[in-house]
């Protein structure tokens, strides 16, 4: 019998300590979470706080009772770790007043990704959030509806951001964004953010753009956001400029980290020490397409690292290939989504590219409810093969990035994806449908260069 201890009991270590426990029934799995949740669907905050989800416990896919009846897992909350002995193979944490240090076969590292604390100043309060925990999104959907608020401010420009735009506008508040760029997240191309600004003004919120916020302080009726030149009151502020990896532990214990302080591991999620595991958002892994390390905390990331972790600790052998970054959102009636490298990207990597864009209806165009899909593609200029994709148009069109992140993953050309044979009927798409005419369009380009 062996003992596993896992950090973590969100995506990563869950489905970790949970594959270990499915393979090995007989060894003891200690499962340590410093907080009051585990395995819950962080994506769902803004949609709790809008009122979507009606009930927190909907964002829990596992309850602490059910982790350990049904999974059989040694499972200890409010139990914070304070030190990792990889030599000595050993860990030492605290739950309430009380301090324990006990042994481990494996460890699975999976401390997930804390907000990013530089570049503004402030402090956590009932007024000011992140919108990162489940604490998180309790607290200010009580604050929204007890205290009423008018008028708030979300910093930042990446999927949260937006995200957290549409439940204050469905509150009824005054709804400001501000962004240090005239542009949203690096990671959309700009006519995709482009469509983005303009659907989020369209929809009544105030912009703010080019304004690089400095602080964000309480006062005694509500909350000032301090830009270079500006001042402005809110009664409540989501900060949302970002995550980084939660890796101070690690670290302090030897367990080498790479980019963005991620802690690095192989294809087997091995740190340098083989008896070591790292998964989740905390972890660093590989583009698929530059090969390149990438620190991209996502859902899906996450839960397929924790298992592949557990499958090789319980004496498996499976790799782990690394990611595209394939993500999509939605702000009212506007998806968006992008897959693989952008061209900022692929240049830095060495790729000479074509770039391209195409518009065309996403049902046929006598059909309701059919409206202007734009995407954005990044193709190797020598070869055709495709690199990166964009989508910016109605909410059911854009699900059309897994076609794309397919097609990148098995390093399909512009030609293949022209001859795809993808379904057609008039509520569903145009008898060329958008991804088939963007390869069209694709190898014109490149045959011309």
């Amino acid at each position: 019998m062996k003992k596993v201890i896992v950090i973590g009991g969100n995506a990563g270590g869950l489905s970790a300590a949970s594959q270990v426990k499915r393979q090995q029934p007989d060894w003891d799995v200690m499962v340590l979470e410093k907080g009051s949740y585990i395995s819950y669907a962080a994506c769902g905050i803004p949609y709790h706080v809008e009122g979507i989800v009606s009930d927190l416990d909907d964002l829990m896919h596992i309850s602490p009772e059910d982790a350990r009846k049904k999974r059989k897992l040694d499972l200890k909350l409010h139990s914070e770790v304070t030190e990792i002995d990889p030599k000595q193979r050993t860990v030492t944490f605290k739950t309430g007043e009380s301090q324990n240090t006990t042994d481990f076969d494996y460890l699975v590292i999976a401390t997930g990704a804390k907000p990013i604390q530089s570049g503004i100043k402030y402090s956590p309060s009932k007024r000011i959030y992140n919108a990162h925990t489940l604490e998180d999104s309790k607290n200010m959907r009580s604050f929204i509806e007890k205290e009423k608020p008018k008028s708030c401010a979300v910093v930042g420009g990446g999927y949260i951001a937006i995200e957290m735009l549409e439940a204050f506008l469905a509150r009824g508040l005054e709804t400001h964004l501000f962004h240090r760029r005239d542009s949203l997240s690096r990671s959309f191309e700009k006519e995709i953010s482009d469509l983005a600004l303009a659907e989020i003004e369209k929809e009544g919120v105030k912009l703010h753009l080019n304004k690089t916020v400095k602080e964000v302080t309480k006062n005694n009726s509500g909350v000032e956001v301090h830009c270079e030149e500006e001042t402005e009151d809110f009664d409540l502020v989501v900060i949302a400029i970002g995550v980084e990896a939660n890796s101070d532990l690690a670290r302090a214990a030897g367990i080498k980290t790479g980019i963005k302080n991620s802690i690095k591991v192989n294809e087997y999620m091995q740190t340098n020490y083989p008896y070591i595991y790292s998964a989740g958002d905390c972890t660093e892994t590989i583009n698929i397409v530059s090969r390149q390390p990438v620190f991209i905390p996502l859902a899906l990331k996450a839960n397929k690292e924790g298992a592949t972790a557990g499958v090789n600790i319980s004496g498996g052998k499976e790799a782990f290939p690394g990611v595209l970054g394939s993500a999509i959102t939605k702000f009212r009636d506007l998806g968006l989504a992008r897959t693989g490298l952008t061209l900022t990207e692929a240049e830095e990597n060495g790729f000479k590219v074509v770039r391209f864009s195409v518009t065309a209806n996403s049902k046929s165009g006598y059909y309701p409810g059919t409206g202007p899909l734009t995407a954005v593609l990044i193709a190797e200029q020598e070869t055709g093969r495709l690199l990166g994709a964009q989508l910016a148009g109605p909410v059911d069109g854009v699900k059309r990035i897994d076609v794309y992140a397919t097609a990148i993953t098995a390093k399909m050309t512009v030609e293949d994806i022209f001859q795809l044979d993808l379904a057609y009927a008039p509520p569903f798409s145009p008898v060329y449908d958008p991804v088939v005419l963007t390869g069209r369009v694709g190898r014109k380009k490149i045959k011309q260069l």
